[in-house]
């Protein structure tokens, strides 16, 4: 197992249900049973605070945990719209990631590819939200 993989899983930061969230989102991956909650705390189109619960295997948990990361602080239309461009997008050659997205370099190799889905269900939780 890959040690960025490892740290990134292990990470429990954003772990948890959000107290006073505005926003939740849940969502199931069909495929291998991988389940993401995420809570939400969003004020003029700003996530002020994120947090999640899942219940999934290593990739989905670090793919989780580098997600609430990157959604702080950020404006939810442009995640949205970045979501769901990503989950099009996914392992394409030309796709570059920058910024805090970065951290999903390492989950984009082809060794992952078989198993994008587990990559993609924060992304498929957020895009259904509430």
């Amino acid at each position: 197992m890959e040690k960025k993989l490892s740290k990134h899983a292990s990470n429990l930061k954003n772990y948890g249900k959000l107290k006073n969230f505005t926003h939740k989102c849940i969502y199931k991956n069909h495929t291998c049973g991988d389940k993401i909650k995420i809570y939400l705390k969003i004020k003029e189109s700003i996530i002020k605070k994120i947090s999640y619960e899942t219940e999934c295997c290593l990739i989905c948990s670090a793919s989780s945990s580098i997600f609430a990361h990157c959604l702080k602080n950020k404006d939810i239309n442009k995640v949205l719209f970045f979501s769901k461009k990503f989950i099009k997008l996914i392992f394409n050659k030309n796709f570059n990631l920058s910024g805090k997205w970065k951290e999903f370099n390492f989950l984009l190799k082809k060794s992952y590819f078989n198993r994008k889905n587990c990559i993609l269900v924060p992304f498929n939780a957020l895009i259904k939200i509430k």
